[in-house]
């Protein structure tokens, strides 16, 4: 049987359906963006290769709320078969699809991120990109408070292939917006002393594992965001719950989310 390149679910990895998917995704005109591992495999050629290439394991997408149904039959359009007893009771905040016979599952989530730190996404799923914008990426990667070298990597691959600015100010450029994580973090203390710790976890890790040839050094990167994420604004809740620091608790745990 000859197979049409155009079709759902080719043979081949994880990877190639990424690429496929996003293809489809742009097409969709739906509000509905890649995130996670496979989203920065497409935005970051050092995570393709070398000590940072890793296996994937299922694909993550978030979507705007009001999108659910369109969203829905565009995955099963794709070939996807809808978990409908997961579906059925999480369905407000999370769907599940599965390609069963090719051994990965597909995660929707809607309007936010909502792990060890909130991240509010609404707003951010428009445009032409088939995920969601770099400064997101990074910030969903460097939220978890129990984070693991797999997300260290993802991370410190971003950082050495994309540069960093206001990105109003570095037109026709691909860059980490620093206008959006100025936003987020300088709103929430407890986000920002987690990424603050995260980021120096990634130029640790790319000093123990650097790679020769990417665009930026990982810990002059790294200097430089922790350098603006000092300098930049705090709102006065902020302010309030710094002071209170780490005598309560500032991140959610797994078992806090799924209360």
């Amino acid at each position: 049987m000859t197979l049409d390149p155009s079709s759902p679910l080719l043979p081949g990895d994880i990877r190639a359906e990424a690429e496929r998917l996003a293809d489809a995704i742009v097409g969709s005109g739906l509000r509905l963006k890649l995130m996670g591992g496979l989203a920065i495999w497409l935005q970051s050629q050092t995570a393709r290769d070398g000590v940072y290439a890793r296996e994937y394991r299922d694909l993550d997408l978030v979507a705007a709320s009001r999108d659910r149904r369109a969203v829905g039959a565009f995955l099963e359009g794709q070939g996807y078969l809808p978990d409908k007893l997961f579906n059925a009771l999480h369905g407000a905040q999370r769907l599940v699809y599965t390609a069963s016979h090719r051994g990965w599952s597909l995660d929707v989530i809607f309007d936010e991120l909502n792990m060890s730190h909130r991240i509010d996404l609404r707003g951010r799923l428009g445009g032409a990109s088939p995920t969601l914008d770099l400064a997101d990426l990074l910030l969903t990667k460097l939220q978890v408070w129990q984070i693991n070298e797999k997300d260290l990597g993802d991370a410190a691959c971003l950082l050495a292939d994309h540069g960093i600015a206001v990105a109003a100010e570095a037109p026709g450029e691909t860059v980490i917006d620093l206008a959006r994580t100025r936003d987020l973090l300088g709103a929430d203390w407890g986000l920002y002393h987690t990424v603050e710790g995260n980021l120096a976890r990634t130029a640790e890790l790319w000093g123990r594992q650097p790679v020769e040839g990417v665009r930026f050094d990982v810990g002059h990167q790294v200097q430089a965001l922790l350098r603006d994420m000092e300098a930049g604004p705090k709102s006065i809740a902020w302010r309030a719950r710094a002071r209170v620091g780490e005598r309560v608790r500032w991140y959610e745990t797994p078992e806090d989310v799924r209360k």
